[in-house]
C-alpha cells in the first residue's frame, strides 16, 4: 500500500475535523507497512485460535463496531494523538471481551482466560508509563492509547454479550 493511500485513510485529527469522517473507520484497517500488517495478522490468528468460538459472528461485529467507536472517542476526547493506523486497538477489544465473558461464565477455557487477563493487565499497566512492548511500532503513545481504549471497550462488551453455547 502506498504512503499516499495510507495517509488518505489513516485516523487523522486534523482531517477528521475538516470533515473526512471515513477516517474514523479506515484508520483501524490500514497499516504503516508490511511488518506492521504482519504483526497484526499474527495477533488476529492467535486470537482466532484462542477465542474464535467465544462469540457469535454478529457479536464479534458488535465488538468491532463498539471498539471503533470507543477508540475513536478516546482518541478525540481523552488523547492528544494526531494520527493512528492499525488493528491493534480492535484486537485488544476482542481479547478483553472474550476474557471477561469466559471468566464470568467460568467456561472450560477459564484457565486460559485468566492467563490472558493477567498478561493483558500487566501489559496495559506497563505500557502507560513506559510505552509499548517490544515489536510494537515506534509511535508508543498512539499504540498504548489504542490498546487501553480497546481493552476498556472490550471489557464492556464482554459484560453485555453472551457467549456461544456449545
Amino acid at each position: 500500500m502506498s504512503d499516499r493511500l495510507i495517509y488518505s485513510l489513516q485516523w487523522s485529527r486534523e482531517a477528521i475535523a475538516a470533515g473526512e469522517w471515513w477516517r474514523l473507520l479506515t484508520g483501524h484497517f490500514v497499516h504503516l507497512d508490511l511488518a506492521h500488517a504482519c504483526l497484526n495478522i499474527a495477533a488476529l490468528l492467535l486470537l482466532w485460535r484462542l477465542f474464535g468460538r467465544v462469540f457469535a459472528l454478529r457479536h464479534l461485529l458488535a465488538i468491532v463496531l463498539f471498539g471503533i467507536a470507543a477508540i475513536d472517542a478516546g482518541f478525540w476526547w481523552l488523547s492528544e494523538i494526531d494520527w493512528y493506523v492499525g488493528l491493534s486497538g480492535l484486537l485488544h477489544a476482542w481479547a478483553a471481551a472474550a476474557v471477561v465473558r469466559l471468566i464470568i461464565d467460568h467456561d472450560r477455557q477459564y484457565a486460559i482466560a485468566w492467563i490472558v487477563a493477567i498478561f493483558g493487565l500487566g501489559k496495559i499497566v506497563q505500557e502507560n508509563p513506559w510505552g509499548a512492548l517490544p515489536l510494537s511500532t515506534n509511535t508508543a503513545a498512539v499504540v498504548t492509547d489504542a490498546h487501553l481504549f480497546g481493552v476498556l471497550a472490550g471489557m464492556v462488551m464482554g459484560l453485555i454479550l453472551p457467549a456461544v453455547r456449545n
